[in-house]
């Protein structure tokens, strides 16, 4: 979807001026913050039949060691201007898997040495879900607001970037199965932000255009 979408931008851009700067390549994240994700899991999916606390005993379990793998597309609109697309699908311990798709604007700031930061925000809409040898299932879909902020490296045709981000995950419709029985059921509570990091790759074309003030200065002399 990414690939296309950068494709097509840079085919409707041959006709005129080409884009400032631009690059796609593969992602990985991991969540750091909370170290199980998530949070707190609907007061539905517990055991209220065997209780070890007043909310019963969770049936769940939340998320270790999560790993997302992606692909993270940019488009410069100027040297201090980018807008992006990203994807990626993240696996991890207690039968977690969330597939994800955002949209997103950041600011670049100060760069020396082809180091520069950015920081920017997002929105986004994904799937999560959680699954426990039969002890149940929960799945449901999240709107994704996003914040980042990053260290980049760019050469002329490669960029690296090492970022950190927060998803506020707003779950939509939630839908809890408890082993078959009832087959499934909606649910609501849940509270599932987290902090990550990533890291990305991209290859494209990351040489600023010259200025046409400088242009002109070299045809007049």
């Amino acid at each position: 979807m990414i690939l296309l979408a950068m494709m097509s931008v840079l085919s409707s851009a041959e006709a005129g001026s080409s884009p400032y700067m631009w690059g796609v390549g593969p992602t990985v994240s991991t969540i750091v913050y909370p170290g199980e994700h998530p949070m707190g899991f609907p007061k539905a999916t517990r055991d209220d039949d065997h209780e070890v606390d007043e909310d019963g005993e969770p049936l769940l379990k939340k998320s270790r060691g999560d790993v997302g793998i992606g692909a993270h597309g940019v488009l410069y609109m100027s040297k201090a201007q980018r807008v992006g697309s990203h994807i990626w699908t993240a696996l991890g311990a207690g039968g977690f898997r969330s597939t994800n798709f955002t949209l997103e604007y950041d600011f670049a700031g100060t760069e020396s040495g082809g180091v520069g930061v950015l920081g920017g925000l997002g929105v986004g809409v994904g799937t999560q879900r959680w699954q426990t040898g039969g002890a149940g299932e929960l799945k449901m879909t999240t709107y994704l607001g996003r914040a980042q902020g990053s260290v980049i490296y760019r050469t002329r045709r490669q960029a690296y970037e090492i970022a950190g981000f927060f998803h506020l995950c707003l779950p939509g419709k939630q839908r809890w199965n408890a082993s078959g029985d009832p087959p499934e059921e909606e649910v609501t509570g849940g509270f599932y932000p987290h902090l990550g990091i990533e890291a990305t790759a991209y290859f494209g074309d990351f040489t600023a255009p010259k200025s046409k003030k400088k242009k002109k200065k070299k045809k007049k002399r």
